[in-house]
């Protein structure tokens, strides 16, 4: 910055050689330079959720004919929204993981527009699973004083079905919005992932945990943390399951397809041949210029 002074002088430059940070602190240096990216696509998260929010001030403040209709109506646009919303914070996060420049509006329009259909239909079968487990968490205890206990078997099941789709949501939408396979193809490849990733899944999930039971903590405590909602943990939520899972995706998905094909991978981070090379970065190694004196040459008139 000029205020400090010294932004002329030419320095040794940034080595692209510099060996990697580790994941830790890698996360939180992209975090923080995307911190208000990440604000951003937080409140954009929650306007989409506009609806829901409508639906329960309604329900709460209005008692007539048009109640029941409208509080229906709404939740279903609401229920319509979220599964491209997704898709369309899923695209922006990709670029904030992979470090590349974006324009912000344009890649959650193009990752909201294209992945329409596919992300309300992954939303639907979520949605499915998780009203089954829920129902199933009041219905399984009286069936088990009339049947038995062996009835818990079928909610232990259910339980696991649940866990495994939590686990393939995962990459559910990052395939989606990352490749061009067939919806079959994303649901099985996301199955295959969340098994050989178990425990990336499991910290995920602790990660996910520990943002949401933080905020509920804040907003019990007072209630004027409320606010907060608006700017976390949607989008933190969504970067951290992006920075660990989307490693996963390209090294069983991406990079493979890539070393098949025999195309250049553009999120490889090796280095082009010599032969390719338009010029040679040479931050990290460059002596710096010497200072100008602070003697002023003569004037020619």
């Amino acid at each position: 910055m000029g205020l400090f002074g010294g932004y002329q002088n030419p320095g040794p430059g940034i080595n692209p050689n510099a060996p990697k940070k580790k994941p830790f602190f890698r996360y939180w240096e992209l975090l923080w330079q995307n911190l208000g990216k990440l604000l951003t696509l937080n409140l954009i998260i929650t306007c989409f959720h506009a609806p829901l929010l409508l639906s329960l001030i309604f329900y709460m403040e209005t008692h007539n004919k048009f109640t029941v209709p409208m509080v229906i109506f709404l939740l279903i646009v609401q229920v319509v929204l979220v599964g491209p919303t997704m898709s369309g914070s899923t695209r922006v996060l990709r670029l904030i993981v992979l470090d590349k420049p974006f324009f912000f509006s344009e890649e959650f329009k193009k990752g909201f527009k294209n992945n329409f259909g596919a992300s309300l239909l992954y939303w639907l079968l979520d949605l499915l699973v998780i009203l089954s487990v829920i129902s199933g968490y009041w219905v399984y205890p009286q069936l088990a004083q009339q049947v038995g206990r062996g009835v818990y078997i079928m909610f232990g099941l259910s339980l696991s079905v649940g866990i495994i789709l939590l686990f393939m949501n995962y990459y559910l939408i990052p395939l989606q919005v990352t490749t061009t396979l067939k919806k079959s193809s994303v649901m099985k490849n996301s199955f295959m992932l969340s098994v050989l990733s178990v425990k990336q899944c499991v910290l995920t999930t602790a990660c996910v945990v520990g943002m949401l039971g933080l905020t509920a903590l804040l907003i019990w405590i007072n209630g004027a943390f409320m606010f907060i909602a608006a700017f976390f943990p949607a989008a933190f939520i969504g970067f951290t399951v992006m920075f660990i899972h989307y490693p996963v995706i390209q090294k069983f998905v991406i990079n493979p397809y890539y070393e098949q094909t025999g195309e250049a991978n553009p999120e490889s981070d090796e280095e082009p041949d010599e032969e390719e090379r338009v010029f040679t970065d040479r931050g990290g190694s460059e002596e710096p210029a010497p200072k100008e004196s602070g003697k002023k040459g003569k004037v020619i008139s």
